[in-house]
């Protein structure tokens, strides 16, 4: 009898695995990443929110990812696939070499870049001050801003007003209060030091001290401007209601093209400059411009500006020409002054002279400023005198400036220092003499 032959279990192979294919979800990661990087401003709306540009920064890392693994993120798709196969007998499309190995080495250089970019932003670094035009007045801090300053790299306030600290309160608006109001340039502004360290803010500090509550000290000094600018800045806040008792009239450093251009230009040039002013905004939203152009290498213009004499730097104008205009820009802003009831008083900067080597206040137009002070019976204080104070003779006041012209924390200490008793003598006086 024949017998059956035991049924065998059959062998199961394993089955084979499949390779990897790209998922959709890499790329629709990738797009999200792409969409957070490109509309960060708009999510991210203030200073304070600033500490969110790390969901960007990530963002940029995931693309770098993304792209050093193209394969993986994108294979899927048709094109690239073939762009990336290294089958010789596939033919390549065109524009594959925008996913070769060169191209991709800078995208990735350039996120690079993009991540230390987000990485500034989480310290506001791209949060510049920013500027507007209003009229004569060509360029004016935007109202309401909160920034960083690109010397201290610390937190600053402009107030509703375009003044800088703040905020104004009501008895600067009201006319005959002892309000002083401190026009001038990035000297005055505080170019170097915080909003605390201004020497607007130091004068309100003293005379807090000596009169709790009494006198309201403003801080509208703008960096760059020259007299012109002053004059269009105190008219602009006047028109605000601003009612100062005293403008300090701060000498200048930058006399020249612009202060001309403020009121002996036709429109189309002031339209042009205001554009050059939004041009730079832009570039001072980006924070590697910032901390880059404007804080790291600031000392290679200091060089350049400190073999200048201060006070000549008039453009293309001979030195008749230069003094002559100059006079005229003082003669409008006293002018404006006096004709709303308000009382100038001169504060005549010192700065570094490239013919001696020192720190004075005898350039041609500082020696113009001081001169047209005596004649126009107009109080002057100069800050060689503050600095100098209680010290002998020759005593060397550089340890008080941080470059060519800008005083650190102890020279706008001591400049308010000089200042209070001499405001107050000022302001008692019913001619507004000293």
């Amino acid at each position: 009898m024949a017998t059956t032959p035991p049924v065998q279990p059959a062998v199961r192979t394993p089955a084979s695995v499949p390779p990897e294919r790209p998922g959709k979800l890499r790329s629709v990661l990738f797009l999200v990443s792409l969409l957070l990087v490109i509309f960060s401003r708009k999510w991210i709306p203030g200073i304070e929110f600033d500490w969110l540009n790390i969901i960007p920064l990530l963002a940029l890392v995931y693309i770098g990812y993304a792209i050093v693994t193209l394969e993986k993120t994108f294979g899927y798709v048709p094109y690239i696939a073939r762009c990336l196969s290294e089958d010789p007998a596939l033919k390549k499309p065109a524009g594959r070499f925008i996913f070769s190995p060169y191209v991709r080495s800078i995208v990735l250089i350039l996120l690079a870049l993009g991540i230390v970019e987000f990485g500034l932003r989480m310290r506001s670094y791209h949060r510049a001050l920013v500027y507007e035009r209003h009229g004569n007045l060509l360029f004016t801090p935007i109202p309401n801003e909160k920034y960083i300053e690109k010397i201290t790299l610390t937190p600053s306030n402009i107030d509703s007003y375009g003044l800088r600290g703040g905020p104004v309160p009501p008895s600067a608006l009201q006319e005959g209060d002892p309000t002083v109001l401190c026009l001038g340039d990035s000297v005055t502004y505080g170019y170097g030091v915080d909003d605390d360290h201004t020497y607007a803010a130091d004068l309100q500090k003293d005379f807090d001290q000596a009169s709790p509550g009494k006198y309201v000290v403003l801080n509208g000094g703008v960096d760059a401007y020259p007299i012109a600018l002053e004059d269009a800045k105190f008219l602009y806040l006047w028109d605000l209601g601003i009612r100062p008792k005293v403008v300090i009239v701060g000498y200048s450093f930058n006399e020249g093209g612009i202060g001309m251009l403020s009121f002996g230009s036709d429109e189309d040039a002031k339209a042009k400059f205001a554009a050059r002013v939004r041009e730079k905004n832009e570039l001072r939203s980006i924070a590697l411009y910032t901390l880059v152009v404007e804080n790291w290498a600031r000392h290679y213009y200091d060089r350049i500006k400190g073999k200048l004499v201060p006070g000549t730097n008039f453009t293309k104008l001979s030195e008749t020409e230069a003094t002559s205009l100059y006079n005229q820009f003082l003669d409008r802003f006293v002018s404006d002054l006096r004709a709303h009831n308000v009382q100038p008083a001169f504060l005549l900067f010192a700065g570094f002279d490239g013919r001696t080597h020192k720190y004075d206040d005898q350039g041609l137009l500082q020696v113009q400023f001081a001169d047209y002070a005596q004649k126009n019976g107009i109080p002057l204080l100069r800050s060689k005198d503050a600095l100098a104070a209680g010290e002998p003779d020759g005593f060397d006041i550089s340890p008080f400036f941080i470059d060519h012209a800008h005083m650190n924390e102890r020279g706008t200490e001591r400049v308010a220092a000089a200042l209070q008793p001499f405001l107050q003598k000022v302001m008692s006086s019913p001619a507004g003499s000293p």
